[in-house]
């Protein structure tokens, strides 16, 4: 099973809402990621037959799909906003696609079917209680059991579980990569979140203003972005960006002098430095780690993680998280220490990557 996008463009307004976006998908689960605004929902809607593309075509195993209407489509659409029936019981929820699908189930095969979903979701003891008897995590779950009920080619997932807390996400991503570990869908499931992607680990679209910005399994992105902005879709925090000043065998970082060179800066008399914030350290690793110094504007304590936000002496604002509660006052004086291996070095102009980690993969 495989789905094929061919210079999909779609325009608005006079303005570019997909731009010329060629992509092919394959049966199991394929990630779109980027922030709001970068297209995603737009391009599940045109592959959906929602909307009409401007130019372009899709394919669906060799077959063009491009003017086929939604109703003949093959094709489940899970919302971020779980839409259920609120007259309907779980169950009748869970049914529905297949009562009114062209093809005619008998009451065994539909019985047959929602039970199977609702065991697969833990859905079972809840099949009699109607929606507003549910908690958020079981009424997503519905959509999502509806959504499967007829069995689609293409089941497209548009942040599913954007609305739910931490432990309900994650408990449900895992149970969705169970789902579709074996299915001979094709899945799309879009999300804002870089630890969704990453944590699906499978072939992922980085997206931004309408257009592909680089493609590939989400580990390797994230270890070797194509640019600024694909680091940044795929940091959570956000990666530190800091302007560097280029000039012999140094670099910058704040107002520290960093003995560096790279091939890659050329004659760059500045660039942009990326640092997660997972790789400063409030002590020093090794002997080689770089120190820089800030003033905290705010230490977000949430338990297992703490995020320090500095000022540095440039003005510009880095965070670094750490392991364990460490609350800290405001306008308190730190001292960071990082690796130089860990920085990524960015076109500031172009945003292009100009240098990465030397533990990515090359």
């Amino acid at each position: 099973m495989s789905l094929e996008l061919k210079n999909i463009r779609l325009v608005e307004g006079g303005e570019d809402w997909i731009s010329d976006v060629s992509l092919t998908f394959n049966q199991g689960i394929n990630v779109l990621v980027g922030p709001n605004l970068a297209g995603k929902t737009t391009l599940m809607r045109i592959i959906a037959g929602l909307t009409k593309p401007t130019e372009g075509s899709l394919w669906l195993n060799g077959v063009d799909i491009t003017d086929l209407s939604v109703q003949k489509r093959s094709v489940s659409f899970v919302y971020q906003q779980f839409i259920n029936y609120p007259a309907f019981s779980v169950f009748d929820n869970i049914a529905s696609p297949l009562k009114v699908a062209d093809e005619k189930f008998s009451k065994e095969l539909i019985t047959a079917r929602v039970e199977e979903l609702a065991t697969l979701l833990g859905l079972t003891p809840l099949l009699k209680r109607k929606p507003d008897e549910l908690s958020g995590g079981q009424q997503q779950r519905v959509a999502i059991a509806r959504a499967l009920a007829r069995k689609a080619d293409l089941v497209l997932l548009d942040e599913p579980l954007a609305n739910l807390d931490y432990k309900l996400r994650e408990q449900l991503r895992e149970e969705l990569q169970e789902i579709f570990a074996e299915t001979d869908n094709v899945v799309l499931y879009s999300t804002a979140e870089p630890s969704e992607a990453l944590d699906f680990a499978t072939h992922t679209v980085v997206m931004n203003q309408g257009s592909v910005q680089q493609v590939g399994d989400a580990l390797g992105l994230y270890q070797n972005p194509a640019s600024m902005t694909v680091a940044e879709a795929l940091s959570d925090p956000p990666i530190n960006l800091v302007s560097s000043k280029s000039s012999a065998k140094n670099i910058s970082f704040g107002s520290v002098s960093i003995p560096f060179t790279h091939k890659s800066i050329g004659d760059r008399a500045s660039f942009t430095l990326g640092l997660q914030p997972h790789r400063i350290h409030l002590y020093r690793e090794h002997s080689s780690d770089i120190e820089f110094h800030g003033v905290v504007q705010l230490a977000e304590v949430t338990g297992s993680i703490t995020y320090i936000h500095l000022t540095l002496d440039t003005d510009e604002y880095v965070v670094i998280e750490i392991d364990g509660a460490h609350p800290v006052d405001p306008d308190t004086r730190v001292t960071g220490f990082f690796p130089v291996s860990e920085l990524y070095g960015f076109d500031t102009e172009t945003g292009e990557t100009l240098f990465v980690p030397k533990t990515g993969v090359k």
